[in-house]
């Protein structure tokens, strides 16, 4: 079992939104494609800031002239970083457009726990 967090859209959205289930912990494609993630997510900053910290980092290694290993280094550092952060990055994302976090959910996978929190909500069980 892994924890979910699930989102539901702000009231009166132009679009009509479904809601968001994010699952808790290391997200992989974040630590792969750092930027490539967060500008699919349309976390514009975010994904400028880690290119630029990226960028800014590798260069300033390559100044010291500490060589590809310790480049390479610390790549892999900001990208672990990214990766452990970027579920958090984007609750704090949708909390910032108006979205609300309504629940903390156990299950399997993301889709299980968008049915669970149906169900608790259809039985009025489930807490906003």
């Amino acid at each position: 079992m892994r924890i979910y967090t699930i989102h539901m859209p702000p009231p009166f959205t132009q679009r009509g939104r479904e809601a968001v289930v994010i699952r808790e912990g290391f997200n992989w494609f974040a630590f792969l494609l750092s930027g490539l993630w967060a500008f699919g997510h349309r976390m514009w900053l975010v994904g400028i800031a880690i290119s630029v910290v990226t960028v800014a980092l590798a260069l300033g290694v390559d100044a010291l002239g500490l060589g590809e290993i310790a480049e390479a280094v610390v790549t892999l550092a900001v990208s672990f970083y990214v990766g452990a952060s970027a579920n958090d990055w984007r609750r704090a994302h949708l909390a910032r457009k108006g979205w609300q976090e309504v629940a903390v959910i156990a299950a399997a996978d993301g889709d299980g726990a968008l049915r669970r929190y149906l169900d608790f909500a259809a039985l009025g069980t489930a807490r906003v």
